[in-house]
């Protein structure tokens, strides 16, 4: 972006740390610029005060958080939505603002249009909550889904204010909850941005005499803007049968692969519908509420350990789901993979999950790339009943990668994955 910024009228700064990073793009929309920065979960933990400063002085600015494994660090390098509960609880205390969670390429461009006239004309801030694999995934698209004349729609904007017209209140309270918004140096209209409380002209309400009415007030016009935002959100439509035994719940990227899930399953005499959700905050409980009341058996479907989105359709609407099917090892679902586990539940086997010879095979090239110099690989695996560690364990035998000469064998605990000994060959043969 840095190479083409002159050309394009767009300034890219890269920052010391995600405190400037945030800080530096809400004071560029305060300023009248359109302003986005963009961070993972780690990162964006450090800005989450700064939210709450857009927040407070109705300051404008767009964030995208791309969603990792976490927690800390994580896997930096692999997928996952587990980070929905931060964004959603990001800073302290009630403030209006904006989660979009994009579903594919091209809707990720037209949801940055989007949330940058979101949070101008209702001037919040807008995150857009992403993951690693829709945020760095090559895909091809038709050329028509990207158009460059978009939209821009920037809200009410004072040009001038004259003396006439009485004292410039900067969050003056209206019946929609917008202020009119004038940019640092118009003629009339000096104000100040307090991260305090403050009043409609920004003086700020002090510890001591707080003023209980006026903060009710001005919290409430705040909030109001809320209610704008929705009506201009579309709500979810259900895909698929209306009468489907099955509806699969999803969020975000986990779009396209929920849909090639419902086909194999269709090709398997099982028929499903599918809601997804794209605006996390503000929520369509209603339309949500009346869809799901009418359907079956709800499966949600999401990319964490906790089923973060289960829980929140819940406090959104009441409705529980019945199963969920839960991904948290990195590596983003597969149809396949959905489309076994709503035959599993269906049939009412019980997850398993036991490291099977696969994962054992994973895990022993995981041991030889740390700690035989990745100069080995597993050859057979077996399964042994009798040990002293309470627990099945996987007999992997490893072998040199050049010559095929043995090596020795791992032994990995089938219910809990640890990897108990390894044995060199000399040791092995001994035993």
């Amino acid at each position: 972006m840095a190479s083409h910024g002159e050309r394009c009228g767009v300034v890219v700064k890269q920052c010391e740390d995600e405190l400037a990073v945030v800080n530096m793009a809400i004071g560029a929309g305060h300023a009248g610029v359109r302003a986005m920065c963009a961070t993972s979960g780690g990162g964006f933990a450090l800005m989450t005060e700064g939210v709450g400063m857009a927040g407070m002085i109705e300051a404008p600015v767009v964030i995208v958080e791309v969603q990792r494994e976490g927690p800390s660090t994580g896997i930096p390098t692999k997928t996952g939505q587990g980070d929905l509960n931060q964004v959603y609880g990001a800073s302290q205390g009630d403030f209006p603002r904006v989660i979009i969670a994009p579903t594919d390429t091209a809707d990720c461009y037209w949801t940055a249009v989007e949330s940058f006239n979101l949070a101008e004309k209702y001037q919040l801030p807008v995150m857009i909550i992403s993951d690693l694999l829709l945020s760095e995934h090559p895909e091809t698209i038709e050329p028509d889904d990207l158009r460059h004349d978009v939209p821009i729609e920037r809200g009410e904007m004072v040009a001038d204010w004259p003396g006439g017209n009485g004292p410039y209140k900067r969050y003056a309270c209206t019946p929609t909850g917008v202020s009119p918004r004038a940019l640092p140096g118009t003629a009339g209209a000096e104000y100040v941005s307090p991260t305090d409380e403050h009043d409609e002209e920004g003086i700020v309400i002090s510890d001591v005499f707080t003023t209980p009415p006026m903060r009710r007030k001005i919290m409430e016009k705040r909030m109001k803007k809320m209610d704008g935002v929705l009506k201009e959100l579309k709500p979810p439509q259900l895909e698929g049968p209306l009468d489907a035994p099955v509806t699969l719940i999803g969020w975000g990227a986990t779009l396209g692969v929920i849909r090639e899930s419902r086909a194999l399953l269709a090709a398997r005499g099982i028929q499903t519908n599918h809601l997804h959700i794209k605006y996390i905050h503000p929520f369509h409980a209603a339309e949500v509420t009346a869809i799901l009341r009418k359907c079956k058996k709800l499966i949600g479907v999401e990319g964490n350990y906790t089923a973060q989105f289960a829980r929140f359709l819940r406090a959104e609407t009441g409705i529980g789901v019945h199963d969920t099917i839960l991904k948290y090892d990195g590596e983003p679902f597969e149809p396949a993979i959905i489309a076994a586990e709503v035959e599993r539940l269906l049939a009412g086997r019980p997850l398993n999950l036991d490291v099977s010879v696969e994962d054992a095979r994973e895990m022993a090239y995981h041991y030889i790339r740390t700690h035989l110099a990745d100069a080995a690989r597993p050859t057979e695996v077996e399964l042994a009943d009798g040990n002293s560690h309470g627990e099945p364990l996987w007999h992997v035998q490893v072998v040199d990668r050049s010559s095929g000469v043995s090596r020795g064998q791992l032994k990995i605990g089938v219910r809990t994955g640890s990897i108990y000994a390894w044995e060199p060959v000399a040791a092995a043969a001994q035993a």
